[in-house]
């Protein structure tokens, strides 16, 4: 969600660079890019293991909440390239879509604003045990939509969403944001592609008008 169909990314790392500054430490372009796509269990984790089991991660979580609510209020929250095109694209042919995201249901519907109608099922952190590299989340939006994980097709921007679709055995296109993924990872995807206008215009000469 975020990243894909958001342009969230971008505004989380302007307030973790400043909450970095006030908290005095020192908050690198590779450690930020290594909490995008996990639940904040794992970005918990993963701030005590860079700046030690006494950093106060309640009270620099604290501050990004503050300064991104402050700053989605100033400027709101766009969507990213293609987002609405591919999402209406998709719902038009009839093909049910969910979101697999790993924040919890209150950010989910607040970020998706009025593209939350568009879909038939939104699963979040809070609906399953495990969140992403695992693959709950997408093996319950299949389950969900009540099909099966191979006949799903799963977009992702971050390495860690499109590892947890290809755990879940389903095919991944990777439409990366702020991180680029390793060709290894690259290379298992169905496609990596710019933005969700390319999706959109490859998957309209591939299936036409017709639901494939």
């Amino acid at each position: 969600m975020d990243g894909l169909l958001v342009d969230s990314e971008r505004l989380e790392w302007r307030v973790w660079r400043e909450a970095a500054v006030e908290h005095r430490i020192d908050l690198t372009d590779e450690r930020f890019f290594s909490f995008i796509g996990h639940s904040a269990e794992e970005g918990e984790r993963l701030l005590r293991e860079y700046f030690g089991a006494e950093f106060d991660v309640p009270g620099f979580r604290a501050s990004c909440r503050t300064r991104m609510r402050a700053l989605v209020d100033a400027e709101g929250v766009a969507l990213r390239p293609g987002a609405r095109e591919w999402i209406e694209f998709v719902t038009g042919l009839g093909i049910p879509v969910a979101v697999a995201t790993s924040s919890g249901p209150v950010h989910a519907r607040e970020r998706l604003g009025d593209l939350w109608s568009h879909f038939a099922k939104v699963v979040t952190r809070a609906d399953v045990e495990r969140g992403k590299p695992f693959p709950d989340l997408y093996l319950e939006a299949a389950r969900r939509l009540n099909v099966r994980p191979d006949a799903c097709l799963a977009l992702e921007d971050s390495p860690t969403g499109a590892r947890a679709a290809l755990a879940a055995g389903m095919p991944v296109l990777i439409v990366p944001d702020l991180v680029t993924p390793p060709e290894e990872l690259a290379a298992l995807a169905t496609g990596v592609y710019e933005s969700l206008h390319h999706v959109r215009d490859a998957a309209h000469r591939a299936w036409g008008e017709e639901r494939p």
